[in-house]
């Protein structure tokens, strides 16, 4: 509604919906309900009142349509010219109420008629409008009117528009609107009026209703009659205005059945072509506006076109001009400000390469100037401004009432995307792939960009996690080398042991206990090494508490109706984290005491210490009595010496290998995670093909086939064994099969499974077929492995594992209905026709095309004329044409219209006038510089029989 868009959304000189009530009735209707003001001062004030409730009411127009009477129509005018807003500040022009003259007619006919005029018509021509209607005013001064009567001459509607075009002031300053209501005395639909209702077709485009659509519910052969459908009463449809009939006091019924129509300048003719454009224009309901969109375009200076300062409609803006007078270059101004890439046609030729195109213009007629692009653009509300400097290339984004702030390309492309096609594009569509595939993804672009960020974010947690993962292999190694050396050393040990003789039982079961005391030893430095990394440990996890109660309070910026509640959570959570904090606290300190000297861990290890080295002084005693074995002892200490070492080594690495935790579990979470998404973006993919090819009206059938392209990971994996000696037509091969493969995803995840197995062989393993089955099935030897190993790093593999295959899209054109064929060989003019249609079904970001008639066959061109009524409340529509009818019959709600600076000096030019094409000038430069403009406007208007 007008009372809830945004004040940009104003400025510009387009059409605009406005929710309007064309039946209102005032004090001095015979049928008034409520009192009735008589003074000058109850006349101002009444009004006043009256527009407070039609705001109230939420409208944005009303006709005052008294029966043959204007009288209290200059009041409601005025009271809408002195309204302010509640500082006092003057209403803007573009948000006044409007408010038309009318007059509610009784005709001849029999019907009743509201006759609508220009909501500027000259208040001192008011009356001259009744006489040319054969009727004398009514006295002003009286509170009500006379019983209404019959105006004369009014026999048929046509002879009532003859009377008024008689008169040049007022001739195309009306619209005459007879009441077609399903039933009642007053419809021009009543039975056996069929020759009445089809004479009044060859002058009237619209009718009103007394209440809403609704009532023809009930009616359904009214409807069909409304609709141009029954024979017997013409084929001609008609527009409907919903009325209220207001007449109470209390305003009750005001604004109960409006009606949302569109205009720019509010005339008579505005409403004339808004019936002519009923799809477009007229709504019954609520309509759907865009919520993103481009609504101004700033260029400081540039060569050609000076300083350009352009505002955009948020539904359908056509850029018009003849040939070389900049329409291009305004639509690549906005696509370079807003960084969206110009895709490549496939022509090698650089002179028609869209983006050396693009370079060159901005090279040429921006950067030396030094020029700054901005452009404009509302997103849900919020105005955006992204500024791009020429030289540089820089961007800055405004968002709101913030600072500009410099930011990466990137960010205004994943923000702000925009859908533009440059001339001859969408012809040259089917031939690249990657723009068949940004064609399908661009109108999910959030939703993948979302699975995309998880996607990336899974990899970096996998990535760090494999390098867990290699310590915790290495370290797992280390330790089967570390109780290998033990035992053996051990062995070692005991055997010098057992070949020391001469020693008393006491000695040589002292001899026998060395082992086990050295056990509990190592136990025993294990078990200190574990406390004290759990010091470590609570004290990091305490203080990361606290840096969490830390990040946790109430924004200055909160709502204040939020505040107390945010309050009262942010307590809860400092709360349960100070008493998490404590209770760490407590184990901490505990665990401390414990450990302390004199604490219990303390004193019960430090008894198992004094028993270990008393046991050691007599196993020492026990040796020094073996002088007889000398060499054995010394070779004994250096055993035991080693052992002491090997075993410390082997308590570090364990305690290393625990507090690395299962990496390996890890590993493999994290790779089913990147399948589950690559699964969720190939569905989501899918079920956009399913979506795609019902927008297209079926022109296109889209499937997708999961997991085919392999193209970047051939890349990596021929990379990856380069210099190995393997032949190029094995890497050809393999990924010639994997394409065929039924589930290729799968295929290729055993592939990398067993490519890390390679990996991980040791130096003197054994590499078998049996270690790769899957790379054996599809032609690998073993001595292809082996080529392969020396080059196939931790690095290397984990860049290839996590090389995302690619879902390719097919498209098919319906040459016939059932029939398909591959969409490369569909002409030019189908592909652009069922891409068109595709993208005009589509919601989603501004789309701008530069003369998409060259890319559509002609016949085509009404096809896609009416793709465009229902694509503008879905999609802001930026086309820059030549071709009038999809300017004036697309219904285009601005014009631009660009041309010379100086007529016949080719050198500069500007954008002349802009406006909508219910404005005579833009009619009449859509007549001068469009192909077939005359014409186009001749089958708008012989649509409706005119």
């Amino acid at each position: 509604m007008r009372t809830q868009l945004n004040r940009i959304e104003l400025q510009d000189d387009g059409t605009h919906y406005y929710r309007a009530d064309f039946q209102v009735h005032t004090p001095r209707d015979a049928n008034w309900d409520g009192p009735r003001p008589r003074t000058e001062d109850e006349r101002v004030a009444w009004a006043k009142s009256f527009l407070a409730a039609a705001r109230e009411n939420q409208l944005n127009a009303v006709a005052i349509s008294d029966h043959h009477d204007f009288a209290m129509y200059p009041y409601v005018r005025q009271a809408a010219l002195d309204e302010v807003d509640n500082e006092g500040t003057p209403i803007l022009d573009k948000e006044r109420l409007v408010v038309f003259p009318a007059l509610e007619l009784t005709l001849q006919v029999p019907c009743q008629a509201i006759l609508i005029l220009d909501a500027d018509f000259p208040l001192d021509r008011l009356d001259d409008v009744l006489k040319a209607l054969h009727h004398e005013p009514f006295n002003a001064a009286a509170r009500s009117l006379p019983t209404t009567t019959v105006l004369p001459k009014s026999d048929s509607i046509p002879n009532v528009c003859a009377q008024l075009d008689l008169k040049p002031w007022l001739k195309g300053r009306y619209i005459l609107l007879p009441n077609v209501t399903p039933s009642g005395h007053k419809s021009l639909i009543r039975d056996s009026f069929q020759d009445k209702y089809k004479d009044a077709l060859t002058v009237c485009v619209a009718g009103y209703l007394d209440g809403s659509v609704a009532i023809l519910e009930k009616k359904p052969g009214k409807a069909t009659i409304l609709e141009g459908r029954d024979g017997n009463w013409g084929d001609r449809p008609i527009a409907l205005f919903q009325t209220s009939d207001s007449r109470k006091s209390d305003f009750a019924e005001l604004g109960s059945a409006a009606t949302w129509v569109k205009w720019s300048r509010p005339t008579a003719e505005a409403l004339r072509q808004a019936s002519l454009a009923r799809e477009s224009r007229i709504s019954h309901a609520e309509p759907a506006v865009p919520n993103v969109w481009i609504s101004r375009v700033v260029v400081s200076h540039s060569k050609f076109m000076g300083r350009l300062d352009s505002r955009l409609n948020p539904q359908y803006t056509a850029i018009i001009g003849g040939r070389g007078t900049g329409k291009s270059s305004v639509l690549d101004y906005m696509r370079w400000a807003l960084g969206d890439q110009v895709a490549n046609t496939g022509e090698e030729d650089e002179l028609v390469d869209p983006r050396a195109r693009q370079r060159r213009l901005i090279n040429a007629t921006l950067v030396p100037y030094d020029a700054v692009v901005e452009v404009y653009l509302v997103i849900n509300g919020v105005p955006h401004v992204v500024r791009r400097h020429a030289k540089s290339g820089e961007f800055e984004l405004q968002v709101g009432d913030e600072d500009f702030a410099t930011v990466h390309e990137t960010i205004v492309q994943r923000l702000l995307p925009v859908q533009a096609y440059s001339q001859k594009q969408l012809s040259s569509v089917a031939i690249r792939v990657d723009e068949l595939t940004r064609f399908l993804e661009t109108p999910i672009l959030r939703q993948l960009e979302d699975i995309d960020r998880r996607h990336v974010e899974t990899q970096g947690r996998l990535r760090e996690n494999y390098g867990t993962l290699q310590r915790h292999r290495s370290v797992t190694r280390e330790m089967e080398q570390s109780r290998a050396r033990i035992k053996s050393l051990t062995g070692q040990a005991q055997a010098l042991r057992d070949g020391l003789t001469g020693l008393s039982e006491a000695d040589r079961m002292l001899l026998d206990h060395k082992a086990g005391h050295d056990q509990a030893a190592t136990a025993v430095a294990a078990w200190r090494q574990q406390l004290a990394a759990l010091e470590v440990e609570t004290e990091a996890l305490r203080s990361a508490y606290r840096r969490a109660a830390n990040l946790v309070s109430v924004h200055e910026d909160a709502p204040e109706e939020l505040k107390a509640d945010l309050g009262i959570a942010v307590t809860a959570i400092h709360k349960a984290l100070q008493q998490a904090e404590i209770a760490l606290g407590t184990i901490g300190d505990s665990l401390s005491v414990a450990v302390a000297p004199s604490g219990s861990i303390d004193a019960s290890l430090g008894a198992v210490d004094r028993r270990l080295t008393s046991f050691n002084e007599r196993y020492g005693a026990v040796k020094e009595r073996s002088t007889a074995h000398e060499t054995k002892l010394r070779q004994l200490a250096e055993l035991e010496y080693q052992i002491n070492e090997a075993t410390d080594l082997l308590g570090k690495q364990e305690l290393e290998c625990g507090r690395l935790g299962d990496p390996a579990g890890e590993h493999d979470r994290f790779r089913e995670k990147l399948r589950e998404l690559n699964s969720e973006r190939s569905q989501a993919l899918q079920t956009q093909c399913v979506a795609l090819s019902a927008a297209s009206d079926q022109l296109i059938r889209a499937s997708l086939e999961v997991g085919h392209n392999f193209a970047e990971v051939q890349s990596k994996f021929r990379g990856l064994v380069t210099g190995s000696g393997l032949r190029g037509n094995k890497i050809e091969n393999l990924f010639d099969m994997l394409k065929t493969d039924k589930d290729p995803a799968t295929t290729w995840e055993a592939i990398l499974a067993e490519l890390e197995l390679v990996m991980l062989l040791e130096p003197d393993g054994e590499l078998t077929s049996e270690l790769a089955p899957t790379l054996s099935r599809l032609g690998f030897t073993v001595t292809d492995l082996q080529r392969i190993k020396p080059k196939i790093t931790p690095e290397a593999w984990l860049d290839l594992s996590l090389t995302p295959l690619v879902d390719q899209p097919v498209f098919e054109y319906q040459s016939k209905p059932g029939t398909y064929i591959p969409f490369s060989s569909a002409s030019a003019g189908q592909q652009a026709t069922a891409l068109l249609t595709t993208l005009l079904t589509q919601d989603g970001m501004p789309l701008l095309i530069d003369q998409p008639e060259e890319d559509l066959d002609s016949e085509t061109v009404q096809h896609i004329v009416a793709k465009i009524w229902e694509a503008k409340g879905r999609r802001q529509l930026i086309l820059a044409s030549h071709n009038a009818n999809l300017v004036v019959n697309g219904d285009a709600d601005l014009v631009l219209v660009c041309g010379y600076t100086t007529a016949g000096d080719q050198s500069a030019g500007t954008i002349k006038s802009s406006g909508a094409i219910d404005q005579p000038e833009i009619r009449d430069a859509i007549t001068t510089v469009m192909e077939g403009g005359e014409k186009a406007f001749r089958l708008r208007k012989e649509k409706y029989g005119f």
